[in-house]
């Protein structure tokens, strides 16, 4: 009896097939459509342009001040490092180096006395160098 429900199933199926594949038969041709567009174009365009005259650009000139320049001071011997330099910022002097006597490293300007100064009493640029000798 099992094999006579298995023999229906198959035929049931294989009918089904047949069944579908009788039904979709031969696809039909895609209808041939032609499409006709005509177009007409007119166009008119009118420019008009004026060109400005470019920017003229010319280079900022920067002004640079010119030297300001201060007399060394000349009577500093025996002078604390720490008011000489005081001094010589009030005359305008930017770069004020200390050099000491003994090869040690200036830190504490308030602990060293002044022992001279380069060119003291010249008139010299306020943007260059003034040294200064010290010992402890």
């Amino acid at each position: 009896m099992k094999w006579g429900i298995l023999k229906k199933s198959v035929f049931v199926v294989a009918v089904s097939c047949l069944a579908l594949a009788g039904c979709a038969g031969t696809p039909a041709a895609a209808p041939t459509v032609t499409e006709t567009a005509t177009a007409t174009v007119t166009a008119t365009a009118t420019v008009t342009a004026s060109a400005a005259p470019a920017p003229v650009v010319t280079p900022a000139v920067v002004a640079t001040p010119a030297a300001t320049t201060a007399v060394i001071p000349a009577n500093v011997v025996g002078m604390n490092a720490q008011a000489l330099e005081e001094e010589l910022e009030a005359l305008g002097f930017k770069k004020v180096i200390f050099n000491s006597d003994t090869g040690k490293t200036v830190l504490l300007l308030s602990n060293w006395t002044v022992t001279g100064i380069d060119n003291p009493g010249t008139e010299q640029a306020t943007t260059k160098s003034v040294v200064v000798h010290v010992t402890k």
